[in-house]
């Protein structure tokens, strides 16, 4: 029989790392599948998911510091959904490697932005970035909440379109998550105008091209018909870089949903450095939506 898949959180005894365990939590408890608590540690004592151990888990050997942050973390996850079904997972190596290796059996990846070490969180190739590109599966990074003025898809779930197979995975995603909670979805698709200045500027007819990025994003949502497009799914072009536009619709929004690449061409919006960039900057909790 094959084994129920999990809502799979990485722990590090970090504020990062619980408020993505709180996240985790509630998201399991909602869809009604099972938690799986993975913390990574080296054979030394110092070592967590990213890095040194916080304080109360310096000075003790590195086994018996895991212990205690998969024990706390877990009671932590029953005071947010006492009756979660729990398990936990200790595996010796690094943060990245534990948490790629749990994709398969996993419904969705959560982790914290930034691990022990605070800025190098999501940094030259951190966990966090390397685990959300790799992944077999959608990858949630919590984000810490920001005090900063609401957008205009605050509390709604905002989703980047750039027209590739690859947009159909995260509006699916966008879609059910935005059901689940009970709130609007803002589909973005980000473009800009090609000749800026000169004279292919003013020979090019800016309302077809922008017709066709329309057509683009309308095409995107075809599968689900035309019910969908109603008060609560928004479609939205935008003119600007796709991360700035997104990052932009991410203040008060529950989540930003993105793929993992584009089209590859210089109009693509969701490229790898779009979703690299979406993750360092984004105010709310951010979607990979890979698998």
């Amino acid at each position: 029989m094959r084994r129920r898949r999990s809502i799979v959180v990485g722990v590090d005894g970090t504020e990062s790392a619980r408020d993505a365990l709180d996240w985790a939590a509630a998201e399991a408890a909602v869809r009604r599948l099972p938690l799986r608590v993975v913390h990574a540690y080296a054979a030394t004592p110092s070592w967590a998911v990213l890095g040194e151990l916080p304080k109360p888990y310096d000075g003790i050997g590195a086994p018996d510091a895991a212990r205690l942050v998969t024990e706390q973390a877990v009671q932590r996850a029953r005071s947010v959904a006492s009756e979660l079904e729990i398990h936990t997972r200790l595996l010796i190596g690094t943060g990245a490697h534990a948490l790629l290796a749990q994709g398969a059996e996993a419904e969705l990846l959560v982790l914290g932005s930034r691990g022990v070490g605070g800025a190098r969180g999501l940094f030259g190739g951190s966990v966090s970035f390397r685990v959300a590109m790799h992944a077999a599966c959608p990858v949630v990074v919590v984000r810490p909440m920001r005090a900063t003025t609401q957008g205009r898809s605050a509390t709604r779930v905002v989703v980047g379109v750039d027209g590739s197979h690859r947009s159909g995975r995260a509006v699916e995603f966008a879609l059910r998550a935005a059901a689940q909670r009970g709130v609007g979805v803002t589909a973005v698709h980000a473009w800009s105008p090609r000749g800026e200045a000169g004279l292919a500027a003013v020979t090019e007819d800016w309302s077809l091209a922008e017709a066709a990025e329309w057509r683009t994003l309308q095409r995107v949502f075809s599968p689900w018909g035309v019910q969908v497009l109603g008060e609560q799914v928004e479609l939205r072009l935008a003119r600007g870089r796709p991360q700035d536009v997104l990052v932009a619709e991410s203040a008060g929004a529950a989540l930003v949903v993105v793929g993992s690449r584009g089209r590859g061409s210089v109009r693509a919006a969701l490229t790898g450095s779009v979703s690299q960039a979406v993750l360092r900057r984004a105010s709310c909790p951010v979607v990979v939506a890979r698998g």
